[in-house]
């Protein structure tokens, strides 16, 4: 019989990954859809203006943070005036950073040569600003496993979004469209935490009370910020070296693998932490937890990032048109790249969950400096190479991490790659049967509409899926359905 405490523990990770999935679904659906109007209206070069702020923004949201979140999470026994202290520190750094790129925002614009980038990252930039408000109230909402107050958040937060996105896009506005729609969301989100919060900051400022917290929150400052760098240099070298119509397509063909891992990240990886934390001194509790999340995570993104890797030409056309066709290329090998990721960040999150931040910004440093190396190195000859150096780099951190890792569970690193291969296995012969019906509907020469094609290959590739996962007796068939029972009871409620 399992102890009480165990109990609670898991029916609070069950309830916070069935509100992930609900609020996951329903935001993304929501994006997805407006993405795709918003993709036909307006251009490549739009988009590619919007990827260079991003470069400068995503770097500024983990400084904002300042490893804090993380920290929160981790810290077993937090005081008020430790909480509000840090809300405080986030509010600092966010003001700093968003009066910093204000008046650099000139000198940005002139480096990737692109003038109208002057006003567009000073307004983008208020954003940071913004979010700092609600960085504390959000590390406590995932520390408790609240995250059905997250996901009121951020589904109300993206509807407003959507409408302000499409409306603008309508009226001309341009880039402005997205400008003005990922502000919206922000501010919006922001608001919900407030509204919701049990927790409200006192005008106490204590830096002896946080500064024990410091070291830990520094590593994990300094391994977020070289992330996001590493994360964003791409999108950097490409804007610098290439036509901001090339960094829109390049930054598409991003655009729906990374769809696809946010997902997962949000409804599986969200939970990782907080309970690989409440494990860590459990070796085989956590191990169990470590295989059940990978096992997961390749039962679903597998199929998905494979299955869109084989129909990239027919969903590029069909979903964006004609104008985005120099996108498909990059969204194949994106598919490729982000197969790594989630594995990834499990591998990241138990250490970090184990301690061992230092050791951790130990790892991104030399891998991130090693990628940028080889970026700089092939940048000149083709914007392919880019993705394949990022190729490169995501497969050797999956390996040193996943050895590292493994000694952290007393576990064979070669067992747990083990752990994936049938997985890999229905894959496989999932692509070839979708190959196989593209072929003989060629063969046919019936003339048939792009989405009725596109609608039976994949339907096939899905029924071939479910039947093998079925077959070979995959564990988690039941838990998905177990998943979606539970979703529509939530809703019955």
């Amino acid at each position: 019989m399992q102890p009480q405490g165990t109990e609670n523990l898991k029916s609070k990770a069950l309830s916070g990954s069935i509100w992930s999935l609900i609020e996951t679904f329903s935001t993304q659906i929501v994006q997805f859809i407006v993405g795709v109007i918003l993709a036909r209206i307006l251009g490549p070069k739009d988009y590619g203006l919007i990827a260079l702020t991003g470069i400068f923004t995503a770097v500024s949201m983990a400084i904002t943070d300042a490893g804090f979140e993380k920290t929160l999470v981790q810290k077993k026994d937090l005081t008020s005036i430790q909480t509000t202290t840090i809300f405080y520190i986030n509010i600092l750094l966010g003001l700093f950073i968003t009066l910093v790129f204000v008046l650099l925002a000139p000198f940005i614009a002139t480096f990737f040569n692109e003038p109208k980038l002057t006003t567009v990252l000073q307004v983008v930039s208020t954003g940071i600003l913004i979010t700092a408000f609600g960085q504390t109230q959000q590390a406590l909402l995932i520390k408790e496993l609240q995250l059905k107050k997250i996901s009121y958040s951020k589904i109300a937060s993206s509807l407003v979004s959507a409408v302000v996105g499409l409306v603008l896009a309508y009226n001309g506005f341009g880039v402005w469209a997205l400008v003005f729609s990922g502000l919206s969301y922000q501010v919006v989100n922001v608001l919900f935490f407030w509204i919701q919060a049990t927790w409200y900051p006192q005008l106490k400022f204590s830096y002896a009370s946080v500064k024990a917290m410091i070291p830990y929150g520094m590593n994990i400052l300094a391994s977020s910020i070289f992330f996001f760098l590493n994360q964003q240099f791409n999108n950097f070298i490409v804007g610098k070296y290439y036509t901001k119509e090339q960094l829109g397509l390049f930054n598409r063909g991003n655009k729906f693998p990374d769809l696809i891992v946010s997902v997962i990240q949000s409804v599986v990886l969200k939970m990782t932490l907080p309970l690989f934390a409440k494990l860590q001194d459990e070796p085989e509790r956590l191990r169990e937890a470590v295989k059940k999340t990978d096992k997961v995570i390749a039962f679903v993104s597998f199929p998905l990032l494979i299955l869109l890797l084989v129909k990239a030409e027919d969903v590029t056309i069909f979903l964006f048109t004609e104008k985005w066709r120099g996108s498909i290329i990059f969204l194949q090998l994106f598919c490729v790249v982000k197969l790594f990721e989630p594995f990834i960040t499990v591998q990241r999150e138990l250490l970090l969950s184990q301690g061992k931040a230092k050791l951790l910004l130990k790892i991104f440093v030399v891998t991130s400096l090693a990628e940028m190396a080889l970026i700089f190195a092939v940048i000149r000859f083709d914007i392919i190479y880019v993705v394949l150096a990022s190729l490169i780099s995501r497969a050797g951190q999956y390996l040193t991490y996943l050895i590292l890792a493994s000694k952290r569970l007393n576990a064979n690193w070669l067992d747990e790659m083990k752990w994936l291969r049938p997985y890999i296995f229905i894959t496989a012969v999932m692509s070839g049967v979708v190959l196989l019906a593209d072929y003989a509907l060629h063969l046919s020469g019936i003339h048939i509409p792009l989405f009725v094609k596109l609608a039976v290959e994949l339907g096939l590739g899905v029924a071939s899926y479910a039947f093998l996962a079925y077959k070979f007796k995959i564990d988690e068939v039941s838990l998905v359905n177990a998943a979606i029972e539970m979703v529509l009871k939530k809703f019955k409620k």
